[in-house]
Parts: C-alpha cells; structure tokens; sequence
C-alpha cells in the first residue's frame, strides 16, 4: 500500500473518530436540530451556532449520514465574500442549477456569512438588505434555510436584521470538542 493512501485511510479514521465524539457531545441538540429538519415546510429559517468552522464540517456529514435523514438533499452554499450585500440574489441564481432528487425534500445550508456580517461596525450593507428583501424569500426560496454561523455572527444578525430574525424557527448551538481547542 502506498503512502498516500495510508495517510488518506489515517485521515478518514480521524476523521471519522472526531465525528462520533462530536455527535456524542452534541446528541440532545443534534436532535432537536433532527427533528427541525424533520418538520420543516417551504420557507423556514434555523440557525446553527457553530464556533469552530471545521465543526460545521462534522455537522454536515453527521447530517448527511443520519438515517432520519435519508429522504434529505442537503445543498450546501457558500458564501465567503466579505463583500456579499444580496444574499437572496445569490441564492436565487444557484436554485435552477440544483438538480432536485427525486421523492427527497430539500434543505438548503448557508455557510460563509459571517465574513459578510462582519465582526464590529453599525449596520452591515449585508444585513441591511437581508432585513429589507425578507418578504420575498418566502417568495423566491420556498425551502427550509439552515445558516451556519459563530455566535458573534448570529448576535449581529439578530441585533441589525430583526425582522429577519424573528423568523426564526430554531437555533441550535454545538459545543466544540475541548481537545480541539487547544
């Protein structure tokens, strides 16, 4: 066996050792957050606080590979510009090119906001727009919207897209597994 695909299998045991301990920390809410997904109809905002970006990973693919999930298409999307003011644009130009399986319902996973939210400053251009369009997301993204993000991130949104916010059907906050913190 080559070395590179004896360090792919030692990755993907990491890997896959670090998603049973994350779960394990996160069972109640992972959960909840199961449940959520479950119930969920057209248009419904949830919000995942994840403070360690590669938990958000995890999270994923615990996602992906519950059985309760298996009538699920996860979409993610990810949105790093920091520059980003029209979300819903964005979103809209990805939906036709998503090809939608089968007897499966669709949940769409925003990752990447948070560089858009910003950490300090009043009003971001973003979350000004994110509050303003609300009305025509119920519209034009007829879809369950879970959105990944720090916790700084979702207190600014919550505090500058109030109206937006209040929405919200969910929000469920994962712990980091301590090892990793150090």
């Amino acid at each position: 066996m080559n070395s590179s695909k004896k360090h792919r299998q030692r990755l993907q045991h990491y890997f896959n050792a670090e998603l049973g301990q994350f779960v394990a920390l996160n069972q109640d809410i992972l959960a909840e957050l199961l449940t959520f997904i479950d119930f969920s109809e057209k248009f419904t905002l949830g919000f995942i606080e994840i403070n360690f970006p590669p938990d958000g990973e995890l999270l994923i693919e615990a996602l992906k590979t519950n059985s309760q999930c298996e009538e699920i298409q996860f979409v993610i999307l990810k949105f790093a510009d920091p520059n980003l003011r029209f979300l819903r644009d964005e979103i809209v130009k990805k939906l036709p090119k998503i090809e939608k399986e089968a007897n499966k319902k669709l949940v769409l996973i925003i990752q990447g906001l948070e560089k858009s939210i910003g950490v300090f400053g009043e009003y971001p251009p973003f979350l000004q727009d994110l509050n303003f369009v609300r009305d025509a997301y119920k519209k034009t993204v007829p879809y369950p919207i879970l959105f990944i993000l720090p916790d700084y991130a979702i207190n600014r949104l919550a505090k500058f897209a109030p109206d937006f916010w209040a929405w919200r059907s969910g929000v469920f906050r994962f712990k980091t597994l301590e090892n990793l913190i150090t």
